[in-house]
């Protein structure tokens, strides 16, 4: 029998080479999927951040046409005063709630309270709440007030907040403390709609920034905040919403330089609102 006309054995063995060279390819399709697969996850969360933050803006808006165009109250900006925070129907996050389907978040944190358990919307990324891409920095909630039976205090946390600045001048033109809400922000008082910012994305950790940043130590447990807490977990920016309703992205070097062009907190005269971002309508925006 003619030798050439054999078939080759089906059962062949791969050569060590060829193993090896499989494994090379095997190799580097993985480490070309594993950092597409990480971008796609993160422009997925950016994605739906920035639904949450069209919601929000959304939100504002109607709660503005139901009365008389004003604003809601931002809250006193600390932990300590959320309990008095909550009890005021015009504070944003009691506002604006039922216009994103939510109840009121001084019911969500009531609920959890009385059922011993972190707030509803702690950790769970699909609340309108929360920033899928947001890691904490603590374990829990920010606290406030004396623990329930199985030592959980009432607390809250969001990844949204209100512009703390938008009513900085007119307070302080009606001779109030900085956290009054006796007046409040009126559509007509923005000259700026589409510059002036309402809503935005709060960082959720210090980490979020260089070490070296100049606004890498602010505290985090917060009601509501400027520019100095901006986030940077989106593609080294975050979303903003603004008093027209809509939503942008900017990075946060964006967002923290000032119209004198420094990102420094010490800037003489330094003004952060700039022909971009306005965030105190009436006057300058001072650190």
């Amino acid at each position: 029998m003619d030798m050439r006309l054999r078939s080759r054995p089906s059962n062949q063995a791969f050569t060590l080479v060829e193993l090896l060279v499989v494994i090379g390819i095997i190799v580097v399709l993985i480490g070309l999927l594993i950092p597409a697969t990480g971008m796609v996850r993160a422009q997925m969360f950016a994605t739906k951040s920035q639904s949450n933050m069209k919601q929000w803006g959304f939100a504002v808006v109607q709660w503005g046409n139901a009365n008389k165009e004003q604003i809601p109250w931002e809250g006193a900006k600390d932990t300590p005063p959320m309990a008095t925070n909550l009890t005021q129907d015009v504070f944003w996050p009691n506002a604006l709630a039922p216009f994103v389907g939510e109840q009121p978040y001084s019911e969500l944190v009531d609920d959890a309270f009385s059922q011993q358990v972190h707030v509803a919307n702690w950790g769970n990324h699909n609340s309108v709440w929360t920033d899928p891409a947001a890691k904490p920095m603590n374990a829990e909630p920010w606290a406030f007030g004396g623990s329930g039976k199985q030592g959980i205090s009432r607390g809250f946390w969001f990844c949204y907040v209100m512009n703390i600045r938008l009513n900085q001048t007119l307070l302080l033109n009606a001779g109030l403390p900085s956290d009054s809400f006796k007046q409040l922000m009126r559509q007509s008082h923005i000259s700026a709609p589409d510059k002036t910012v309402v809503m935005l994305e709060m960082r959720a950790s210090p980490a979020e920034l260089p070490a070296n940043d100049p606004f890498y130590n602010r505290n985090l447990d917060r009601a509501a905040c400027s520019w100095k807490r901006f986030a940077a977990r989106h593609f080294q920016g975050g979303h903003l919403s603004f008093a027209d309703g809509h939503v942008a992205w900017f990075t946060n070097e964006q967002a923290t330089t000032n119209a004198q062009g420094s990102r420094s907190p010490t800037t003489p005269s330094g003004d952060w609102n700039t022909s971009k971002l306005i965030w105190d309508p009436l006057g300058p925006a001072i650190n």
